[in-house]
């Protein structure tokens, strides 16, 4: 659920985890570290919707997000410093679609900057900035946003990797990435996918493995992304200043009809500006295929699942969609307080021919408390509503959702 989105340079793993370093005459030594979160859910549905599923409109449930952190590193004789980070989910799931390893990579640091090797949040995520939330419940880990609080009825198409203004559609797939060193306040990444796939989703057919044409040419799937990002935080007179700005680019392709050899394009844009406690951000996201081509269903038959709810388009407009996010948090001594909007339209997968689209916007409220050192008590509110093209009872729904959690880190 909660995958942690990084905002500084030390936002690449290593430098944020409770890490061991060892001497170059040692071998490296792990560590423990990691969270676990628990929520106590209250939601009531939309009653057309939940009639029309012959379902109950209003439900209580328990919600938890834990992992344990594996790390450590070891600083060469040449200066070099070498680690490693292993995320173990450690339960509360219950959508039987979470790996039991969320994220494992090893990294190299140095003046040089830092690379990165496996599976952890591309380039463009590691730098993004958001619309803050107080209780950490936003973005596509939140209990709303992440569709665990409300039902998301299944004609209704989201961003690529879920709603959230992060470019989340390709990530946490194997990959190379590289994080500058930051140079006055600037600091940029880069990540290279070979073959992505959304790490969490266990029906994506393996990418290593999939059909290649008369010519060797791998015909199934979302295939070579390429990313980049920049971050850039400072404070000005008191005024703490983040600006984030990347984008991605990968090349898609069907084997359940001719390869059609389309370009994925994605962006990402966030800001926010701080000052006596006071944080207003927000961000902005946009996603296309350049194709002109019908490419089917997206499924695991073809490769294409990994893009998410994107499925049939014409006219070029193959998963389509924008997204943004605004919010104002403020913060003093233990307790933390927010509010942040949440909007998305994706091209509907049913009246794609006539350009419509799918919306989907959250309201929410949150608040912290701090009773001691990595300790929290956690409360969110909202309303959200699912919009599909279509105005079938089955297709939309809205509704409300009340929260109350403990966070604990370690």
């Amino acid at each position: 659920m909660k995958k942690i989105l990084y905002t500084s340079t030390a936002l690449v793993a290593a430098g944020l985890f409770m890490t061991g370093t060892a001497s170059a005459s040692d071998k490296i030594n792990l560590q423990l570290g990691g969270f676990s979160k628990w929520w106590v859910v209250g939601a009531w549905n939309s009653s057309d919707y939940m009639t029309a599923k012959k379902a109950s409109t209003a439900a209580v449930d328990v919600k938890g997000d834990n992992e344990v952190w594996f790390g450590g590193n070891t600083t060469l004789d040449n200066g070099l410093k070498v680690g490693v980070d292993i995320h173990l989910e450690a339960g509360g799931h219950t959508d039987m679609t979470t790996d039991t390893i969320d994220k494992s990579y090893v990294y190299i640091q140095g003046g040089f900057g830092e690379f990165i090797i496996g599976t952890n949040n591309n380039g463009t995520a590691l730098l993004h900035v958001t619309a803050p939330d107080a209780a950490g419940n936003w973005n596509q880990g939140g209990m709303m946003s992440g569709n665990y609080s409300l039902a998301k009825p299944s004609a209704v198409n989201e961003m690529g990797g879920g709603n959230t203004t992060a470019i989340q559609t390709a990530n946490n797939s194997e990959a190379l990435t590289y994080v500058a060193p930051t140079f006055y306040g600037l600091t940029v990444g880069a990540s290279y996918l070979p073959h992505p796939g959304l790490e969490d989703t266990r029906g994506v057919t393996n990418l290593n493995t999939v059909a290649t044409n008369a010519s060797g040419t791998v015909v199934g799937g979302f295939q070579e992304v390429y990313g980049a990002g920049a971050l850039y935080a400072n404070t000005f007179g008191g005024v703490g200043v983040k600006v984030s700005a990347g984008a991605i680019q990968g090349r898609l392709d069907s084997n359940s009809v001719a390869a059609i050899n389309a370009t994925w394009v994605e962006q990402a844009y966030g800001t926010q500006l701080s000052y006596a406690g006071f944080t207003l951000g927000g961000s902005f996201r946009t996603q296309r295929a350049n194709t002109t081509n019908d490419v089917g269903s997206a499924s695991a038959n073809n490769g294409l699942a990994s893009l998410g709810a994107v499925t049939t388009q014409g006219n070029g407009s193959l998963g389509n969609g924008r997204a943004y996010d605004v919010g104002l948090q403020y913060a003093t001594g233990p307790y933390a307080v927010s509010f942040a909007y949440f909007n998305s339209h994706v091209v509907s997968s049913i009246d794609y021919a006539t350009g419509a689209h799918d919306a989907v916007d959250l309201y929410q409220v949150s608040g912290k408390y701090n009773l001691g050192p990595g300790v929290d008590i956690l409360a969110s509110a909202g309303y959200m509503t699912y919009n599909s093209a279509d105005a079938g009872l089955a297709n939309n729904n809205s509704g409300w959702a009340v929260m109350s959690g403990l966070d604990l880190t370690f």
